[in-house]
């Protein structure tokens, strides 16, 4: 735990760190709340409050005519801790956005603590990240003469899968966005329980499923984990295995940012999960019933 000092002095150091960032970057850098900025300037005059939530941004870097987005997330404590950061960008392909982003994350564990590392990260992405261009236009390449030579593509059988994970908690505004965009974007439907502890579930296609969780875990994350796998072989009607009709985020707070765990098995089970429960958490879930 980090004494007011400390956490004042690494707070500076990220208020220093961005604006030196905003003059290199001053239309491509975006932050995503200014009011925890502001809330993060307060504390720093008058630490005699509570602790700001984590300062998050995005840069837009631009590549040879190409632009990654790099997406900033910073706890309270940075630079004494990690920052968790992830790359993404229409110009790659699935496989390299994930490798690009594994990589990236042995960057981030490389850098030597107490020192900023933003603008180092950057540098590295610019650097780097060429190679992951060339091989995603490469794949593509195959993949379209793949599907010229074949004239038709192999059906395969459709396996529908619900991926249970498990985080120590999801705060960040940055990943509990690009989680649900990802979802939709894969046909995924479940939710995402924002708070501490974090649960995240997703059902659709095997395929799909396995795509968006590659990509949920490189973006570093405190813990994550698969909890529970539930698979169907040779579904006929993936639609009609869903518990969820879309991808949503939900949440029980309770006054110390913790998820009300009753009210999340009440909502378990009104989708007919509440056998997950014990999977998840270890214990049988139990809840009190309102009063009519």
């Amino acid at each position: 735990m980090s004494t007011p000092e400390e956490m004042i002095e690494n707070l500076t150091a990220q208020v220093n760190e961005l604006q030196a960032l905003q003059s290199v970057y001053p239309t491509e850098l975006a932050v995503t709340d200014h009011g925890v900025l502001a809330d993060i300037n307060e504390y720093i005059e008058c630490s005699d409050r509570e602790s700001p939530r984590w300062l998050e941004y995005a840069i837009a870097v631009p590549l040879n005519g190409e632009c990654i987005e790099l997406l900033v997330s910073l706890p309270t404590n940075y630079p004494k801790e990690q920052p968790e950061v992830y790359a993404r960008g229409s110009c790659l392909d699935r496989t390299q956005q994930c490798l690009l982003n594994k990589d990236l994350s042995v960057v981030v564990k490389a850098q030597e603590a107490n020192e900023p590392c933003i603008y180092t990260l950057i540098s590295w992405l610019q650097d780097n990240v060429e190679t992951y261009l060339k091989a995603s236009v490469c794949n593509q390449a195959i993949k379209r003469s793949d599907a010229n030579t074949s004239g038709t593509e192999d059906r395969t059988a459709v396996v529908f899968s619900r991926y249970w994970i498990y985080s120590h908690h999801i705060y960040s505004k940055i990943k509990r966005r690009d989680v649900a965009n990802l979802a939709k974007e894969s046909s995924i439907t479940g939710f995402c329980l924002a708070g501490k502890p974090g649960i995240i579930c997703m059902e659709g296609t095997l395929e799909d499923c396995d795509y968006c969780w590659q990509k949920i875990k490189a973006m570093n994350w405190h813990k994550i984990l698969i909890k529970l796998m539930e698979k169907e072989e040779d579904c006929s009607n993936v639609d009609n295995m869903r518990k969820f009709t879309e991808f949503q985020e939900v949440s029980f707070p309770t006054t110390e940012r913790h998820n009300d765990m009753g009210q999340f098995l009440k909502y378990l089970t009104d989708h007919d999960c509440q056998h997950v429960f014990k999977e998840l958490f270890g214990i049988e879930g139990k809840f009190s019933k309102l009063p009519d």
